[in-house]
């Protein structure tokens, strides 16, 4: 997480995925390069073949994972903006400020499958926890929080971001 302007008025914050960015990007990588091994040795339909995957690849994954998440607060215009851009274009919410008391973090449990907690129960290491992920809220009072994305992502930015908005309020962290 970025934050591109604070003031008293305004806050602005961009969020770039690296992680997902790298990591898809390796995988990507690695479709091309064997694609391209195959057509040097003379498989040219197989490297073709393998080039296709990866372009489908890197559009499907990055399409759904890789956005650039822009969060802009304005007291004067009494504006809280979230853009989302990927490669297939930005996604913009536009929402009154004065309805927003600041950030709160919603998790989401990961279920594991029945066969994992069996193989966990007969072994004698310690359960660990159910993997959660994370995304940050606009906090509305009494109302439904106002989730920032649709995606939940990894702890660490959504503490980063929600941290961030909640100092610009003036309020503590909530969760």
């Amino acid at each position: 997480m970025r934050i591109l302007e604070q003031s008293t008025d305004r806050l602005a914050l961009r969020v770039i995925p690296f992680r997902a960015f790298l990591l898809l990007g390796a995988i990507t990588l690695l479709f091309f390069a064997w694609a391209a091994a195959l057509i040097n040795a003379g498989q040219a339909k197989g490297g073709f073949a393998l080039f296709g995957i990866g372009v489908l690849f890197f559009f499907g994954c990055f399409g759904v994972f890789v956005k650039v998440l822009w969060v802009t607060l304005d007291r004067r215009q009494n504006l809280a903006e979230v853009v989302e851009g990927g490669i297939f274009g930005k996604k913009r919410k536009s929402f009154t400020l004065g309805d927003i008391h600041g950030a709160t973090l919603q998790s989401m449990v990961i279920k594991r499958r029945a066969g994992d907690l069996a193989a966990e129960r007969r072994s004698y290491r310690k359960r660990t926890p159910e993997p959660r992920v994370w995304r940050v809220a606009f906090a509305r009072g009494n109302n439904a929080p106002l989730p920032l994305t649709e995606v939940y992502g990894s702890e660490k930015s959504a503490r980063a971001v929600g941290g961030a908005i909640n100092a610009w309020f003036g309020s503590p962290g909530q969760e």
